[in-house]
This record gives structure tokens, C-alpha cells and sequence, in this order.
């Protein structure tokens, strides 16, 4: 049994070389998938040799249980945010595109308890040698396979570097203890851990750079040795962190570089996000900022697992630096750390949390005193800690880091706890229990992992197939949606892709495709209510549908009212929304609506344009003459085909001829295509 197990661990540890389309797409949903199979397998296993009555079954002693009550405290306050969440079934499963979740957070610690209870000592040398073979190997491929910021098998550069980082500096600890223990397995660390440098370095990642330096000034000038030989060394150590820190000066201080830096692919990588200008105009600074209103309104609990987007869009603040439609405006992740926990989980998930590092660090502290043999182990995972939290700032979490962090929080419980062994008195109904889990465990592994995993598949296959064949695709995509899962609010927003990218190539069905994915994005919204994508989309829809005769004013009114109501400040629901009124000629709301999308981004062109167009059917052509120069200002392009196009309607349809011959001979003369539409436009003018 104990050999099973252990291979159970091996293949857990093996999940972050995986990455098979169309199983593993996104990246961190199919390893997910197969660390809870596995894993449940394994609480099973643990359960039914704990109920036989197995002996030298390991718990902490009560003197030694600080940890694990604040394991057992995180599960408690992340189970508590996900019952009282703004969207509990959300918070729970999560969904294919972040592979998160209450389901897999609790299955990472249990991960951690069950690697303290079922490995030895012997076992965590292994276990580590794999773990950082696995990692060589997911270097391997990003060195070799891929051009540019590599990202591997983890499926973005900045994920591939935490996950690396992670390895480091406990890849350094063997290496030194190999050379004194002269064991020649440092032949097999040393390269290890100059490729997850080099790795580190092409990813291009800031923030890992800022963990590892934040790394290495612990490791290196709080190293538990006081010989010579390692003060020289620490040494030497400034003056590299001196010439580093130049190494940036330098780059940012010139504006032009030698030729053959110039013509550095990796040079012009590491220059390009070294650059002070980049860092100071990051997006994520303004994120942060509505994160800080997110917390102040809900800081005990936070807003629930996974529903980061929904206190984003409440607290949406397009004024903010960066925090724009071109920029990108729909946030899933704070990108750190401090703001993400504490705007899911709340303020006390966060305490908990930086509260269990603590200990294992300061307990770390005392085995170094306390134990020479484990000493240097313990240091490299320390600093492991801090390069973490660093990293994390700027950055977040997906399966492959967690998996290392919380691999890493058993090894460091196994360092600083001893265990008592007891024996589990026999049970009358142990048969009755084996039996139920067993039971229970096929109904998990099908309903909750199996099933969600081959929709999944076929969901990627029919996204793929978009490009050649649409009416196979959308089948494909009908055909998940019937089988009923909790990814059906997944599967309607890429059903809702789909159709968006058909649409363009086959205009003849357009009509249909609408009426069908407006349906499915109906029971989107029974699903998963406080999801704003879900209104809006369903908004723009209902416009398509109002110009074919079908929707009506009513029900489009009603699902921006609803998107207005989640995001209040948001451009793209006010200018799709002033674009309903458009439809129905009721120009005064469309400049109502075109008025609040101003007020709440006075910089955004498109709701000046609106503005000005409505003004145009009023008849207020000075206030509209002043809007349209004001979008134009705001970077809006008036003279695109479109923009053209609804000014030359616009000015027909208000009698002003003069203006509408005006623009129609500009489009003439910037679309020689549309010459010939414009002259017998143009005719028709005259002929009125």
C-alpha cells in the first residue's frame, strides 16, 4: 500500500509536464482534473486503512499543532466565503479558464496533510528529485520548443516563471549539501538549476526577478555559516547585486544601445521589461485601487472563491490610469496576492493565510538552530518563502505553483513537527463506511471530474473548428450544452465566441445564430446572475434583434439595466446601451445614455461620438460640431468607414443636405471601393 501511494505522489507531481490539446486546454484545467482523481483515490486509500485500524497512522502531537490548525483554519474560511459568496456555485467548482475554486483550494491542503502523513523521511528526497526533474523537463520544452517569452506546458511566461522560482532555491540547498555530504547528485542540481535561471531570465517576468532577488539577499547574506569562505562570498554577492542594479540604471538610462545589443532577441526581452517607464504604466496599479473599495465594503468574507471579476466590475473605475477598453478592463485576478485573498476570502482569510507562513518560517528558524543535518534544507525554504511572497506581489497562483507551494508546506511540516503514531480501534460498521466512500468516490470521480473533463475536450475541438467549419462547430457546441454540467455557464459564453466569429463568415444564418445564442445566454444568466458579460452580451444581442423586427426596447432595457447594475461606471454597457435608442429612434435617451458614458470616462471617444450624433437628430448642431472634434481629440477615428457612414445617415435623416453631400464625398474619396455606392447616394441627394 505504501508503494501505491507513493507512485500517487509521483504522478500528481508529474501534472506540470502535462499539456495535450484538446485534453489540456486551458493549460491548468485537465491537471486539475487528474489531481483530484488521483488524490481522491489516495484520501480513500487513507480512510479505509485508518478505519481498518491500521497501525503507525502519523498526527501531530497537540504541543505541535499550530500549522495544522491554521491549515484546518484557511480550509474553514475559504469553505465559509464560498457558502456566504455572491455566487457560491462559482465559488465552488470554478470553471475550465482559471481551474480554481473552493473544490481545488481544499484539495491542495488536504494534499499538504496527506504528504505529512504518508511520507517518511526517505520518501521527501525522492520526492523532491522528481519534482525538480519534472522541472527540468518543463524547461527543456521552453527552451527548445518555443520562440519569444517562453510559457511551456504551464500556458503563460509569468505562470512558468513562479513555478520555477519555487524550485530554486531548494535546488541550491541540495547542491550545497551534496558537495559536503560529497555526493555527486550535485551533477544533476547544478545544470537544474541554471536552467531554471535561464528560463527565468527569457520568461521576462518582473515579478520573478523581484522574488528571486528578494531570494537571494536571504539565502546569501542570512546563510547559517560564519566561515570566512561564506563571508567572502556574501561579499562578493553585493557587489553582484550592485552591478545588477547598474545593469538596470543602464538600461533605463540610454536611449540607444550598441548594435549587437540591439540585434540580442534575449537582450531586447530582458531591457524591454526592465524598463521603469513599462513597470510605472502597468494597468494593475489601478487595479489595485478599486481592489482597496472591494475590500472596504466586504472585508470580513470578501465577495467568495473566484468572484474577483464581480467586485471588479462593481467598483469599475475607467477613470483610473490604464483601466480602459483598450487597455483591457475585465479583471479576473488582482495580480497580487494581498488584494486577491482579501477581496475573495476577506481580511481574516488573508491573516490566516500570511499567519501560517509565519510559523512554519520562525519554526524553520529553530530547527536551523536546533538541528545541523536540516539546517541548510530549511534555510533554502525560507527563502523559497520570501522569493514567493515577493514574486506575488505582482503575480498570482495557478495549479502547477500551488501544487509546489503547498508540496512545500508539507516538507517544512515534516521538518518542524514530530508525529505521534496511534492505533484507530476497529469499527463494527467500517464495511458500511468503506463501502459508502468507495460509492461516493466513482460518483466524484465521473460527475465532478470525468464528465466536465471531456466536455471540455469537445468544447476545444469546437472552438478549433470555428475558422473552417461553423455549422460543425456550433453542433459540436449544442451538442455539450445538452449534456448538462456545471460548465454549462462556460460553455455559453464560447458557444457566445463562436457565434460572434460565424456571424462574419456566414452573414445568411446570422439571424438564426443570434435567436439560438441568446437563449443559451438566458440560462447563463439564471446560472451565474452576477456575471456582467452575461447582460451585456445578451444587450447586444437583443439590439440585432430589435433591427429585425423580433426583441423589443423592453427587454434590451432590461439586461443593460442589469449589466449597469453590476458595473455602474462601465463604457462598454453605456455606449451598447445608447446604441439601443439609436435603434429606436429615441434620441434623447441615447444622448442621456451617451451623456453618463462621458461623465463616468470623460477621455472615452466613442461616447462623445454618440453624443455628437445624438445631438446631430436632435438638431443641435453646435453642441454636436463640439462633441465630434471632442472625440476626435480622444483619439476616436471619425473617419473611418463606419463613423462616416453614420454621419452621412445622421445629417439625411435630419434634412441636412449640405452635410450629407459633404461626408458622402469624403467617403468617396477615402474608400475608392465605395465610389460607386457614394455617387449613387449622392444622386439621390439631389434628386430629394
Amino acid at each position: 500500500m505504501k508503494k501505491i501511494k507513493l507512485i500517487g505522489f509521483f504522478l500528481i507531481l508529474a501534472l506540470p509536464i502535462l499539456s495535450l490539446f484538446p485534453w489540456f486546454s486551458p493549460p491548468d484545467w485537465g491537471k486539475t482534473i487528474v489531481f483530484r482523481i488521483i488524490l481522491s483515490i489516495l484520501i480513500f486509500l487513507f480512510t479505509w486503512q485508518t478505519i481498518k485500524g491500521a497501525k503507525g497512522t502519523e498526527f501531530f502531537k497537540l504541543r505541535n499543532s499550530v500549522p495544522f490548525w491554521l491549515l484546518a483554519g484557511l480550509f474553514g474560511v475559504f469553505l465559509l466565503s464560498t457558502i456566504f459568496s455572491q455566487d457560491p456555485l462559482y465559488s465552488f467548482l470554478g470553471d475550465p479558464h482559471r481551474a480554481g475554486g473552493f473544490l481545488n483550494f481544499g484539495f491542495y491542503i488536504i494534499f499538504t496533510i496527506l504528504a505529512f502523513l504518508i511520507l517518511q523521511k526517505q520518501d521527501w528526497q525522492k520526492i523532491w528529485d522528481f519534482s525538480i526533474f519534472i522541472g527540468v523537463l518543463v524547461s527543456l520544452i521552453a527552451v527548445f520548443w518555443q520562440e519569444g517569452r517562453p510559457f511551456s506546458t504551464i500556458g503563460n511566461p509569468v505562470l512558468l516563471a513562479l513555478y520555477l522560482v519555487l524550485l530554486v532555491f531548494l535546488t541550491i540547498s541540495f547542491i550545497i549539501k551534496s558537495i559536503k555530504n560529497l555526493d555527486r547528485k550535485w551533477f544533476f542540481y547544478l545544470p537544474a538549476l541554471l536552467l531554471f535561471l535561464y528560463v527565468i531570465l527569457i520568461t521576462g517576468s518582473r515579478a520573478a526577478y523581484f522574488g528571486l532577488a528578494v531570494g537571494f539577499i536571504y539565502f546569501v547574506l542570512c546563510y547559517p555559516n560564519k566561515k570566512r569562505v561564506v563571508v567572502l562570498l556574501k561579499i562578493l554577492f553585493l557587489l553582484i547585486l550592485f552591478v545588477s542594479a547598474y545593469g538596470v540604471y543602464y538600461v533605463n538610462s540610454q536611449s540607444k544601445f550598441p548594435d549587437y545589443l540591439e540585434k540580442n532577441e534575449l537582450f531586447q526581452i530582458i531591457s524591454n521589461r526592465l524598463s521603469v517607464n513599462l513597470v510605472l504604466a502597468e494597468p494593475r496599479f489601478s487595479a489595485w485601487l478599486i481592489s482597496l473599495e472591494a475590500i472596504k465594503e466586504k472585508p470580513i468574507l470578501g465577495y467568495g472563491p473566484e468572484n474577483f471579476s464581480i467586485a471588479f466590475d462593481k467598483h469599475y473605475d475607467p477613470s483610473l490610469s490604464l483601466i480602459t477598453k483598450d487597455w483591457g478592463s475585465w479583471y479576473d485576478r488582482a495580480h497580487n496576492f494581498l488584494f486577491d485573498i482579501s477581496v475573495t476570502v476577506g481580511v481574516p482569510g488573508l491573516i490566516i493565510f500570511l499567519s501560517l507562513f509565519a510559523v512554519l518560517f520562525w519554526r524553520l528558524q529553530r530547527v536551523k538552530e536546533k538541528e545541523p543535518e536540516n539546517s541548510l534544507i530549511s534555510h533554502g525554504i525560507q527563502a523559497t518563502f520570501l522569493a514567493y511572497f515577493a514574486n506575488n506581489l505582482f503575480s498570482f497562483d495557478t495549479f502547477s505553483s500551488y501544487l509546489i507551494l503547498f508540496l512545500i508546506v508539507g516538507y517544512s511540516l515534516s521538518l518542524t513537527s514530530r508525529p505521534l503514531e496511534i492505533e484507530v480501534k476497529n469499527d463494527k460498521y467500517r464495511k458500511i463506511i468503506i463501502a459508502g466512500l468507495f460509492v461516493f468516490l466513482i460518483w466524484f470521480i465521473w460527475f465532478l471530474n470525468l464528465k466536465p473533463l471531456i466536455i471540455n475536450k469537445e468544447t476545444n475541438i469546437a472552438l478549433q473548428l470555428k475558422n473552417e467549419n461553423c455549422q460543425l462547430s456550433l453542433v459540436k457546441m449544442e451538442e455539450n450544452l445538452f449534456l448538462h454540467s456545471f460548465l454549462d455557464q462556460y460553455l455559453g459564453m464560447k458557444y457566445a465566441d463562436i457565434v460572434n466569429s460565424c456571424i462574419k463568415k456566414w452573414p445568411s444564418k446570422s439571424f438564426e445564430m443570434v435567436k439560438n445564442v441568446s437563449q443559451v445566454l438566458k440560462k447563463n444568466t439564471e446560472i451565474r446572475p452576477t456575471y456582467t458579460r452575461n447582460w451585456l452580451y445578451l444587450g447586444i444581442y437583443s439590439n440585432f434583434l430589435i433591427e429585425k423586427g423580433i426583441s423589443s426596447l423592453e427587454e434590451a432595457d432590461y439586461y443593460f439595466k442589469k449589466a449597469n447594475e453590476l458595473s455602474p461606471k462601465r463604457q462598454e454597457i453605456l455606449v451598447e446601451w445608447a446604441k439601443t435608442y439609436f435603434i429606436t429612434n429615441d434620441y434623447s435617451k441615447a444622448k442621456e445614455k451617451a451623456q453618463q458614458c462621458v461623465e463616468s470616462d470623460p477621455s472615452a471617444g466613442e461616447c462623445w461620438w454618440l453624443k455628437g450624433l445624438s445631438n446631430i437628430y436632435l438638431g443641435n448642431i453646435k453642441e454636436a460640431e463640439l462633441d465630434l472634434r471632442t472625440a476626435k481629440e480622444n483619439r476616436y477615428d471619425i473617419d473611418s468607414k463606419l463613423s462616416l457612414l453614420q454621419l452621412a445617415e445622421a445629417y439625411f435623416e435630419t434634412n441636412n443636405y449640405e452635410e450629407t453631400k459633404k461626408t458622402a464625398e469624403k467617403i468617396s474619396e477615402l474608400f475608392p471601393e465605395m465610389k460607386n455606392q457614394a455617387e449613387e447616394f449622392l444622386e439621390t441627394l439631389n434628386e430629394r
